[in-house]
Order: C-alpha cells, then sequence, then structure tokens
C-alpha cells in the first residue's frame, strides 16, 4: 500500500495527497533502504530444528506445534514434513493453523495440504484453509474452492467466496453468478462482495437487482460490487447509490463515478456536496475533480460555488484539501470568489493546504502562478518546496525553457523529497525525453526514490532495456524491483522477459521471489521450472517461541500527533513478527519525528518513512503475516511495495477498506482517538511513538 502504479508498471510512491480513485494500499515501491540480512545460522543447525520438530507437531498442541510453523513462514520454507504432520494433528487448533501456514509460505506444492484441509469435519479448520486457498496465489486451487459455497458453515461459505473472487479466475466468477442466482438472503452479501475483482457486464446484470434490497447488508454488498471496477452499464445505479443510508456505500459509489468520469455524473456530485455525511461529501468532492478533468471544456456545477469555497475553508481536510483542489475548475470558470480563496491559500496558507492550492492555482492560471511557484521554491519548507517542483509540469509548453531551468534548481536541493518530486513532475514520455540529461543525473541520486523514479523516466524516454538489465543487477533491492515493474509492462517482449530472468537469479532472496511471480503471472512461465528461493533468517524455533510469548504479551501504541494522540492495540497473535517488528522500532525512536508522508482523504495516513518521500524504510524487509482479520475504519496495516517488502511503513483505514483484505498484513486496531486519524493532514510530523506491554 506505499505506491501507485506508474505508467510503465513501475510500483512508484505518490507524495501527494492522491487520490482515492484507485488504491493502496495504500499501494505501493521499493520496500526500503538496501536490506542488511541478519547473521546467518550455520546451515545444519537450522534445518535440523525444523526437521526435528516436524516428526512431533502432530502430537503437539497449538502452542508448542505453533513456533515451528512461524519458522517455515519467515523462511517461506515449504517442508512437506512438517505441514503435513501438523495438518494431521488430531487437535483441530494445530489443523487450523497449518492452512494458515501453508497459505502464508507461498508455495504451491502446498495446495495438496490444503485440499485436504479443505473437507476437514471442522468448521473453523475449513474456514482457515479456505482463507489460505486465496493468499497461495495458486489458480487451481479455485477447483477445490467451489464445492465449500454451499459448505453447511455460513463462515466457511463466506470464506470460500472471498477466496475465489481473490483468485480472478473464470472458473470462481461462474461459481460465484451461480451460487448467488439461489442464495439464501443470509449468504447473498458474501457472495457479492467477492464479485467486485470481476469488472464485467455480467457482474453488473447480477449485481444490480439487489442494490436497492431492503436488507442493508445485502445493498451495500451489492454496491461495492458495482462501484470498486465500476462499468459504464450501472452508472444510473451508482448515481442513485449517492443517496444509500450506508454512508460507505454512498461514497463508494461517488468514488465509481469519479472513475467513470462521465459528464452525466456532473450534477449528481454537485447536489451531493450538500449531504451531511463528510465522507460523501469528500468521495465527492474528489470524484467531481476527476470528471470535470477528464471531461475538457466541462463546466463545474456553478451553483456550488459557494459551497465548495466554504468546505475549501473547513476545519476538516478531507473536506478542505479536495474542495481546494476542486476550486481550480471554478477560477477557470471565472468566478472571483474562488479566485480570491485559492489565491490566498496558495501565497499565504500553510501546510498541505498550500501545497494542493499552489498546485490548483498552476493548473488554472499558469501564467498568473508563475510568481507562487517561485515563491514556493524559495521556502524553508521542504514539502512546499516539493509542491513547487510537482506542479512544474503544469506551465505552458511556450515556458519550456523556464520550467527546465527551475527543474535544474530544485534537483540541486539537498532535501530527497524535492529532488523526488521534480521526477514526479514530469508526467508524459515527451517531457521524459525533453529533460533526459536531467533525469540521467538523477539515475546516480544517492536517495532510492529518486534513482529509482528516474529509471522510470528513463525507460520511458527510450525504451532501452540495458538500463533495466543493468538495474536488475544494482546492490540496491528497491532499484532491481523497480526495474522488474518496468519490464512488467512489456509482456509481450523479450528482452523485458529477459530483464525479469535475470532478476530471478539475483542474489537478493526478495528481489528472486518477486521475479519469479512476475515470470509465472506476467510472462507465463512455467513454475515447475523455476523454484522458489527462501530467507536464510538465522532464527532457531526455539527463537520464534520467545517472539511469539513476547508479541502476546498486550502491545499497545500510543501515536502524538500535532493533532493530538491515538492508541492502537497491536495483533501480537495474528502478526507476531510485524507486530514485535514495529515495538523493536519504536523503542529506538525510529518514528519520532518522521512526517505522515500520505494522506488520502477518506481512506488512509500512512507514516513510518522519515525521509518523506514514501520509499524510506529501515534497511530490512520482514515477512507478510496476512490474517483474515478485515479492514475497518481504523485497522492498521503494514504499507507494501509487493509480497513481503514490509519495513517500517504502516498506515491506519479512515473508512473500511474490504479491497485491502487479505493483501496487506493487519497489526492492529484504533483503541481511541479515530477523530484524531481524521484531522491528520499530509506532512504533519509525529513527535513520539511509545508502546507498552501488558496493557489491556
Amino acid at each position: 500500500m506505499r505506491r501507485a502504479l506508474g505508467a510503465l508498471g513501475v510500483v512508484i510512491v505518490s507524495v501527494a495527497a492522491g487520490s482515492s480513485m484507485g488504491c493502496p494500499p495504500p499501494k505501493p515501491r521499493p520496500a526500503s533502504e538496501p536490506a542488511v540480512a541478519p547473521t546467518p545460522a550455520p546451515e545444519a543447525s537450522r534445518h535440523s530444528d525444523a526437521e526435528a520438530d516436524a516428526g512431533a507437531v502432530a502430537s503437539l498442541a497449538l502452542a508448542d506445534a505453533e513456533p515451528g510453523l512461524v519458522a517455515l513462514e519467515d523462511r517461506r520454507a515449504f517442508e512437506a514434513s512438517t505441514l503435513e504432520a501438523a495438518a494431521a494433528s488430531p487437535d483441530a487448533a494445530v489443523r487450523a493453523r497449518a492452512a494458515l501456514a501453508a497459505g502464508r509460505i507461498g508455495d504451491e506444492r502446498a495446495s495438496a495440504v490444503l485440499s485436504r484441509l479443505l473437507a476437514d469435519g471442522t468448521p473453523e479448520v475449513r474456514e482457515s484453509a479456505a482463507f489460505a486457498a486465496g493468499i497461495l496465489g495458486d489458480p487451481s486451487m479455485s477447483r477445490a474452492l467451489v464445492p465449500l459455497l454451499s459448505d453447511p458453515d455460513e463462515k466457511v461459505a463466506a470464506r470460500a467466496a472471498w477466496s475465489l473472487g481473490f483468485l480472478e479466475q473464470a472458473e470462481g466468477r461462474d461459481a460465484l453468478l451461480g451460487a448467488l442466482a439461489t442464495a439464501s438472503a443470509s449468504r447473498r452479501p458474501a457472495l457479492l462482495f467477492a464479485l467486485w475483482r470481476f469488472p464485467t457486464a455480467a457482474i453488473v446484470t447480477a449485481a444490480e437487482p439487489f442494490a436497492a434490497d431492503p436488507d442493508p447488508a445485502t445493498r451495500t454488498a451489492a454496491l461495492y460490487a458495482l462501484s470498486r471496477r465500476p462499468q459504464a452499464a450501472a452508472l444510473d445505479t451508482l448515481t442513485r447509490g449517492l443517496r444509500d443510508p450506508d454512508p460507505h456505500a454512498a461514497a463508494l459509489c461517488a468514488r465509481a463515478l469519479g472513475i467513470l468520469a462521465q459528464s452525466p455524473s456532473i450534477e449528481p456530485l454537485g447536489a451531493a456536496l450538500e449531504d451531511r455525511r463528510p465522507q460523501v461529501v469528500t468521495a465527492s468532492l474528489t470524484a467531481l475533480h476527476a470528471v470535470l478533468e477528464k471531461n475538457s471544456g466541462a463546466s463545474p456545477p456553478l451553483e456550488k460555488a459557494g459551497r465548495v469555497a466554504t468546505l475549501s475553508n473547513d476545519a476538516n481536510p478531507n473536506l478542505a484539501i479536495p474542495a481546494l483542489a476542486l476550486l481550480r475548475f471554478y477560477v477557470t470558470a471565472s468566478d472571483r470568489e474562488a479566485f480570491r480563496r485559492l489565491w490566498a491559500a496558495a501565497s499565504t496558507g500553510s501546510g498541505r493546504r498550500r501545497q494542493v492550492a499552489l498546485r490548483a492555482a498552476v493548473a488554472a492560471i499558469p501564467e498568473q502562478a508563475a510568481s507562487l511557484l517561485d515563491a514556493a521554491m524559495a521556502s524553508p519548507d521542504p514539502f512546499l518546496r516539493g509542491a513547487a517542483a510537482s506542479s512544474l509540469g503544469l506551465l505552458p509548453p511556450a515556458e519550456a525553457a523556464e520550467t527546465s531551468a527551475r527543474r535544474a534548481r530544485l534537483m540541486a536541493d539537498p532535501e530527497a523529497v524535492v529532488r523526488y518530486k521534480v521526477l514526479e513532475g514530469i508526467e508524459t514520455p515527451e517531457a521524459a525525453r525533453a529533460e533526459r540529461a536531467l533525469i540521467d543525473a538523477a539515475l546516480a541520486d544517492p536517495n532510492v526514490a529518486v534513482h529509482a523514479a528516474a529509471l522510470d523516466l528513463a525507460f520511458q524516454a527510450t525504451g532501452d532495456f540495458a538500463l533495466l538489465e543493468k538495474a536488475v543487477q544494482d546492490p540496491n533491492p528497491d532499484i532491481a524491483i523497480s526495474a522488474i515493474g518496468a519490464a512488467e509492462g512489456k509482456p509481450e517482449s523479450p528482452e523485458a522477459r529477459a530483464v525479469v530472468e535475470a532478476a530471478y537469479r539475483s542474489p537478493s532472496t526478495l528481489v528472486s521471489r518477486l521475479a519469479r511471480r512476475s515470470l509465472v503471472k506476467n510472462f507465463h512461465a512455467d513454475r515447475a521450472t523455476l523454484p522458489w528461493r527462501t530467507y536464510d533468517t538465522g532464527k532457531s524455533v526455539a527463537d520464534y517461541a520467545a517472539l511469539l510469548r513476547e508479541a502476546r504479551s498486550g502491545w499497545t501504541a500510543r501515536i502524538e500527533t500535532a493533532r493530538g494522540a491515538f492508541r492502537i492495540r497491536l495483533a501480537g497473535g495474528e502478526a507476531p513478527l510485524t507486530v514485535m517488528n514495529f515495538v523493536a522500532l519504536a523503542k529506538k525512536g525510529y518514528f519520532d519525528g518522521a512526517p505522515i508522508h500520505r494522506v488520502v482523504p477518506g481512506f488512509v495516513v500512512q507514516d513510518g518513512d522519515p525521509t518523506g518521500t514514501g520509499s524510506g524504510g529501515p534497511g530490512y524487509e520482514i515477512r507478510d503475516e496476512l490474517s483474515a482479520l478485515p479492514y475497518r475504519t481504523g485497522t492498521v496495516g503494514m504499507a507494501l511495495s509487493g509480497p513481503d517488502t514490509g519495513g517500517s511503513q504502516w498506515f491506519v483505514t479512515q473508512a473500511p477498506q474490504p479491497h485491502l483484505d487479505g493483501g496487506y498484513t493487519v497489526f492492529g486496531q484504533i483503541l481511541s482517538g479515530q477523530d484524531v486519524v481524521n484531522r491528520i493532514e499530509q506532512d504533519d510530523r509525529i513527535p513520539r511513538v511509545s508502546v507498552q506491554s501488558g496493557a489491556p
């Protein structure tokens, strides 16, 4: 959830407010600074520990069996003897935990173990196996999951539906549609939620009849299925959904209208600005901006100019910031009040509001806003300088020479976030070709975010695979990961495949594993010819047993911000490795003073990168601990740029985000202070993060 996909498929972090039009995380790019591997334990002792435990696992209680399973998860090692012994345990809790481990390890050889557990006599085991079958990522598991849609236990059936959606196979789609046609009222919501991953006309036909269902759960699920990946055929239903009693469903419909970006949506989105529910107004502001941006010449709802100006001054940043961005279109429409408000915010405002207003002013009145840009470039605030840098691409082509000169000045900035934003503001291949000298110089930048962004742009400008071939040999794994992402944008090219094959041979386990995933998914390579690489963690089973005990001692975290403090209950039971990593970083003061580098109104607040670029990290990666915990309002998750790329960046949701379920590690939930989270503005700093164990 750390970054958003760049134009070529390279995962690029946005340190701007971003848009809730798409997601992640949240999502995410190069996960961290160069990895520092732990001191390895002798090969023989590492494996002898696991093998010695394997024979005894079947007779162990969960507390005794789990450390060995966690050891396999952390190494991402498929050891059939240990997994099969746990899967055969007379203790249902051990069997359920074995299923989860099989999914987390991510090796398709675990499919046989999971297939047996899907037929287990205990519902809790079947439910765990159904979840694991989804996160395992083996498309062949769809066939084994289909029968569970009619499982007598509704939780099992619901989890099977979720995994069939997660795997995104046609077989699963057809099974979900068939089950929906005859499902009882209590089973419909899970089936409808799962269908969002299949954006086809058939899904619209199946879900629309339930979009006005009297049952709130069914209606919300139907609107979710229609809105997450919206189709134009659902436009009328989504428009009616703006008035749905569920504010989250209504906000999602507004978001969907922004994605579809059809001019008939301007009027209903304008009307939604009068909604009394803040989340609906936030989504409508953002959606209206997207529609107007994609329909050149369309006029904003002029009767709402006063409302937008008022919202742009609201104390709630989730209202004010998207309203400031939207004022751009009212200025273009010659609304004097909009001009005055935007100019004041861009020239004398502060923080994120000034940054957003600056970009809006440059987009609306570039000739007049040049003085605002120059003032921002001279500011002592690096984030304002960065906002100026990213706005340079909005200046008219006639000012190309002045734009290039400004970029050159800002590329000499000592702050990496400013240099990164310069590159972020080069938005087209044509602009990249015009700035080749600047981009080539940035390929030597010591900051990974700047280097990776330059690599993306250089490839955009030239299409030269030699750049990517060199990048996959870089000792910094993040640069290699960016090269993989760029190559993925050319899946039919033999040169692209050769780049990813070279990455598969990388000495970095992380890079090799991500390349392997790409070769199978994007280049249709034969899985059997590509063995998985496993991690050398240097830990014994006894080490994991001690870690589990500590993780489950009741950890809470207190996050102090400029807007107040909030408290998090850490999920040591579900994500012990992630929790103890967070605890260790907090105790070292790693998070103290770091900026909140990403806030997407109505979506997430993200922290954990002291550089503020969105690519900083602690110097290592940790493995994902995916679980069935859902992303509700106030859920705390680990930001990623691909599987197992977490380190220090984490996020808190501002609303339910079901599309994140099973994709990002959940390791906490807000105990108190959600109102504080909702007041945070991007680039606010966190003075202190403290942790304690044994707390309620």
